[in-house]
């Protein structure tokens, strides 16, 4: 009967895992450089509810890795900035240029508004500093009629940006908001 259970059990494992690695969203190797390079983790959608696409090129952003959702209406870009040579001093005043750079300015009653991240927030992505910014994009930056833009900063490593892009509000945006996470400082001492 153990052998039974224990047989089960690997079987269910497997195909959970099997499962998993066959319909998460591969990412491209320049994006998992960065990612490397910054210590961050991309936490894919395990669900087979996610793409990957052509990451879009505008004058304002080029994404480094893109997904589509799809069955909800959303994208999500990813722009990662290591630090380099040169400190990044002022993470939120590159945070609301990029905000102010993406944000329509052609509509009187566009609103664009930032929140910084609490402690406890901050905490959960392992970040030094964090913002969320809502505001209407511009068309030559997306087709889609609202942004959700998320900015994570750690010192020595850069800043990461997670651009949530939709029509309509919906719980997947929220059920997304963890994708890019940046890795434990305990685990980085370790190594």
């Amino acid at each position: 009967m153990k052998n039974i259970l224990r047989l089960l059990s690997c079987c269910i494992l497997l195909f959970i895992f099997s499962n998993n690695v066959f319909t998460q969203v591969k990412t491209s190797k320049s994006f998992n450089q960065k990612l490397a390079k910054m210590d961050l983790a991309f936490l894919a959608p395990l669900e087979n509810s996610y793409k990957k696409i052509k990451a879009s090129e505008s004058i304002i952003v080029d994404f480094d890795f893109e997904i589509k959702a799809k069955k909800a209406d959303m994208k999500i870009g990813f722009v990662l900035f290591p630090e380099g040579n040169n400190a990044l001093t002022f993470p939120h005043i590159k945070v609301s240029n990029m905000a102010l750079s993406a944000a329509t300015n052609q509509d009187d009653e566009a609103r664009l508004v930032m929140h910084e991240m609490s402690k406890e927030d901050l905490e959960n992505y392992q970040a030094d500093w964090g913002a969320v910014v809502f505001f209407q994009p511009k068309r030559i930056f997306s087709d889609k009629d609202h942004c959700k833009m998320l900015a994570l900063y750690r010192e020595g490593k850069g800043l990461a940006y997670v651009f949530y892009l939709f029509d309509e509000a919906s719980e997947e945006v929220d059920l997304q908001e963890n994708c890019l996470i940046f890795l434990p400082k305990e685990i980085k001492e370790e190594e």
